[in-house]
């Protein structure tokens, strides 16, 4: 009997939104069937954003295969620009500090995993699934503006705008996520949790 190649299934990606800002009302709100998940930080300085489909991103079914050269050496590094499938940050609304007289400057985009990272890999959000979960395998996302990995080396991330020229900062925001193996990829379910942070200066 002919085996089937191993696939990830169903994997995705859970953007949960950190709300940099002071006491706000009507950040948010939900209707009694919708769970939502927020992390708050307490700054002067705060965005209200918002992200598609609830912050749920899905990536496509791949093959196992994928991940590899025909001479089975990795096929992509967590700073490797391919393309991914993309979703869209949306900044609705800034507030500024009551003794700020000057305007947005720089919007400032953050992400960080919900979970940690993984032992030596801080460009990669680890894989938070727990059953039927694909091993050696994470996600990665990637600015559309400057085509980079929004996480660094050592795992933070400042994804900068510079948004001087007006209310322009008020918009979408584009981005990317693909998936990126640690070590030999075994199929299944992938999906990793991630804070994203949006603050102005």
């Amino acid at each position: 009997m002919q085996q089937l190649p191993s696939k990830l299934h169903q994997p995705g990606l859970v953007l949960l939104i950190g709300l940099a800002g002071g006491l706000v009302p009507g950040v948010s709100q939900a209707s009694a069937s919708v769970e939502t998940n927020l992390t708050a930080n307490i700054v002067n300085a705060t965005c209200q954003v918002s992200v598609e489909n609830n912050g749920e991103i899905y990536l496509p079914t791949i093959m196992r295969g994928w991940f590899y050269n025909s001479d089975n050496s990795n096929r992509l590094t967590p700073s490797d620009d391919e393309a991914g499938t993309p979703f869209t940050i949306q900044v609705v609304n800034c507030y500024e500090s009551e003794t700020s007289g000057a305007g947005v400057k720089q919007l400032q985009f953050s992400f960080s995993p919900k979970n940690g990272f993984w032992s030596n890999q801080y460009q990669v959000f680890k894989n938070d699934a727990t059953t039927g979960a694909a091993e050696n395998v994470g996600i990665v996302i990637f600015s559309s503006k400057s085509r980079t990995n929004v996480l660094n080396s050592d795992g933070s991330s400042n994804v900068s705008y510079d948004v001087s020229s007006g209310d322009e900062y008020l918009k979408d925001y584009q981005f990317y996520a693909r998936y990126q193996n640690i070590g030999a990829v075994t199929g299944g379910i992938v999906t990793s949790n991630v804070l994203v942070d949006v603050h102005y200066e």
